[in-house]
């Protein structure tokens, strides 16, 4: 592990544990949050073996994002997780332009001032990977959210290896 990922906590799963459902309530928890401090701790959660284990994720730049999350996916693999769900501060890539993918360089999103968003993934070794982004916009009294966007199998850069090609469960 390095000094950019600590484990803040660890419980059982419910026996009527839905990832779906975690994973819905921990972006409503985010956006709370998020409304309430002015800014989004970057959390991952990895599912396996009936637990549930949460982890702070820091980095200041880009180049400390690549490894902090390059480590988790190597804690995910070595827990043989059948989920990992990550909750950050992102820039929203939907309000880019079509040539988002084709021209894109660490720092494209800022650069063109896009829109913050909380963006929610949920991935695996056998499922497909499911990401939620909810655009926001400051003012100087509130954070005013918008409407989300839903994206299934993409790869996701940060989480490179981590995903099957071929999922086997839907």
């Amino acid at each position: 592990m390095n000094e950019h990922i600590t484990l803040a906590w660890s419980a059982g799963q419910p026996d009527d544990f839905d990832l779906k459902t975690f994973a819905l309530g921990l972006l409503e928890g985010a956006k709370q949050n998020l409304a309430r401090d002015g800014e989004l701790a970057s959390v991952a959660f990895v599912i396996a073996d009936g637990k549930i284990q949460c982890y702070s994720v820091t980095f200041n730049d880009h180049k400390e994002k690549e490894v902090a999350y390059r480590d988790l996916v190597k804690i995910a693999q070595a827990a043989r997780a059948t989920a990992l769900v990550t909750c950050n501060d992102a820039y929203w890539k939907h309000n880019a332009d079509r040539d988002y993918v084709e021209g894109y360089y660490p720092g494209k999103l800022a650069a063109e001032h896009a829109k913050e968003c909380v963006m929610l993934t949920v991935s695996g070794p056998s499922i497909e990977t499911w990401c939620i982004e909810v655009p926001y916009e400051r003012s100087e009294s509130e954070i005013q959210f918008g409407e989300h966007a839903e994206t299934f199998g993409e790869e996701l850069g940060f989480l490179e290896g981590w995903r099957s090609e071929k999922p086997r469960v839907q």
